[in-house]
């Protein structure tokens, strides 16, 4: 048993991906995650761990690419936010 400052695993951010790393890992390991306020304070909380993509018919890549753009100010790499908005499906469906 370690003590109360040893971990196998440290885990920085309790967003989406942080608290998915940790349940991840086997129970073998004892895991830290840290966060930069409490757990529930992240943005994935504020989100509700949603995702936005394209999964309806009528739908279609190039609104969502067009509003994350506009949304972000278009401050967005063009490129990135197109991958990410095709990705998105394949994504959800796994």
């Amino acid at each position: 048993m370690p003590n109360k400052n040893q971990f196998d695993v440290l885990i920085i951010g309790s967003g989406a991906a942080g608290l998915m790393s940790a349940i991840q890992l086997t129970d073998k390991l004892s895991i830290a995650v840290i966060a930069k306020d409490k757990i529930l304070e992240g943005s994935s909380y504020y989100a509700q761990g949603g995702i936005s993509a394209v999964l309806d018919p009528e739908d279609n890549f190039e609104s969502h690419i067009s509003d994350t753009i506009n949304t972000g100010l278009n401050l967005g790499n063009e490129d990135r936010i197109r991958f990410m908005v095709e990705q998105s499906p394949i994504a959800i469906a796994d």
